[in-house]
């Protein structure tokens, strides 16, 4: 059973054309959550509800992006840009991902728990920026010139290493739910004592399905061999997208690596946002790159 989404005031930004879309939204996403928890998910019931929610976005980023420009707000730009990742890459995915697998639960789960966590976070964040009662998280200078080198190389390193082609499926990934997911965060050192973190995450069933297929053998579960194995691929995809950082040329020394949970990884979005991320999307599951300069 999923947990209820309930609207609460501390989402309002005090504008009322976008907080009544706000609203509007956490309505559709509590429709087709119920819709999954009472099994009662047709094919038709959901794909009508998810194509009412894709449409309505659209609608509301439209109001949305006509209202910052009124205000001459400054961070219209990057927000725009962040209402162009979710409208053009992530929805149009998961959306072909719910009609591959002909609406299981998982692919609907997915769709609605990257819904319910961009919803939720870029509200309370990068929405209530436009009135100024907090400050985005993104810098558009840091965010397009690291990123736009990455994307090709995060891409092409899934492929040396796991054989995986993927697409792009945000690239303003914000520790959205995906999945069940193991993670891997690594603590790096400049020799002037500047820190860098990076985390790959990598969910369970592309875990299992690629993992065993590299190993020689067939594996159902998630076990400490397994979780060796992983951790020695990841080392070997940050090795390969470390050019992006000049990790192999000295600039920074691995000072500590270790395997988090979930919640270890939502609290670290909450304390200490990545200036650069991305979340791929392959045909047995998702990886997501996380990198943090401090």
């Amino acid at each position: 059973m999923m947990n209820e989404l309930i609207w609460n005031d501390q989402f309002n930004i005090g504008v009322e054309v976008i907080d009544n879309a706000h609203q509007k939204l956490f309505s559709i996403v509590r429709r087709i959550m119920r819709l999954v928890d009472e099994h009662k998910n047709s094919q038709l019931a959901c794909a009508e509800g998810i194509k009412f929610f894709k449409n309505y976005t659209a609608q509301h980023f439209s109001e949305e992006e006509a209202y910052m420009r009124s205000i001459n707000y400054p961070g219209y730009a990057m927000h725009k840009k962040l209402h162009d990742n979710l409208r053009e890459k992530t929805l149009p995915i998961l959306a072909q991902d719910m009609t591959d697998s002909n609406y299981s639960t998982e692919s609907v789960q997915r769709f609605l728990g990257i819904c319910i966590g961009w919803l939720t976070g870029h509200i309370m964040v990068e929405d209530k920026a436009i009135t100024g009662k907090v400050v985005s998280k993104w810098d558009i200078t840091q965010v397009e010139s690291v990123n736009a080198a990455l994307k090709d190389g995060f891409k092409q390193v899934v492929w040396e290493i796991f054989g995986l082609k993927s697409n792009i499926f945000s690239e303003y990934y914000d520790g959205e739910s995906f999945g069940r997911t193991i993670n891997y965060i690594l603590y790096y050192i400049s020799p002037e004592g500047k820190p860098l973190w990076v985390i790959l995450s990598l969910e369970e069933k592309m875990i299992l399905k690629t993992i065993g297929k590299v190993l020689g053998f067939t594996v159902d579960k998630i076990n400490n061999t397994i979780l060796s194995a992983t951790k020695l691929m990841d080392q070997q995809m940050l090795h390969r997208i470390g050019a992006y950082f000049q990790f192999e040329e000295g600039a920074y020394t691995l000072k500590k690596d270790l395997l988090i949970d979930d919640d270890a990884m939502k609290q670290i979005f909450l304390r200490h946002h990545p200036q650069y991320s991305l979340l791929l999307h392959t045909n047995v599951g998702c990886i997501a790159l996380c990198v943090r300069e401090r």
